[in-house]
């Protein structure tokens, strides 16, 4: 660990043509596609994800509900497991642990993970939730949630 940055485990493989796919599919679906929540990046035990604040995101004190940067975070939480690990295999949130650090109002809410772990049977993954407000000066994201969750890596069934 240096600067506060953790390394993640040594990747023994990676499908980047599933990560594009992901990246172009977006993964969505259903809630996905109703709060908005876009894959922007998926790499080696790596992914990002967005999602733009809009009104019907706020809860009555006019902050993004805590529910929506928990899908945020569960999402990026597989994506960046599901191309490390064999074909076939299911990728599964046992849990998650989130810290709320701030609310948010306004902007795009980004949620980075990163594989911390990764066993034959689980991989416990860090994220960083920022907010980057949408003042086109204001570039700078700060930080909103953090978390730490486990994942259960399921293998195919053998035929």
């Amino acid at each position: 660990m240096s600067d506060g940055v953790v390394d993640g485990p040594a990747i023994e493989s990676y499908n980047p043509d599933l990560a594009a796919t992901m990246l172009r599919d977006g993964g969505g679906g259903g809630v996905i596609d109703y709060l908005g929540l876009r894959l922007v990046d998926v790499g080696p035990g790596t992914a990002a994800a967005e999602i733009e604040v809009t009104p019907e995101l706020l809860h009555n004190f006019g902050a993004v509900h805590g529910g929506v940067v928990a899908t945020l975070v569960d999402h990026v939480l597989g994506a960046a497991v599901l191309p490390v690990v064999p074909a076939g295999t299911w990728p599964a949130t046992l849990e998650f642990k989130l810290n709320y650090l701030a609310p948010v109002s306004e902007g795009v809410i980004r949620a980075e993970s990163q594989i911390l772990s990764l066993r034959r049977r689980t991989a416990v993954v860090q994220v960083t939730v920022t907010n980057t407000l949408a003042d086109p000066g204001a570039d700078t994201a700060h930080p909103v949630a953090t978390a730490l969750g486990t994942i259960a890596l399921t293998p195919p069934k053998s035929a």
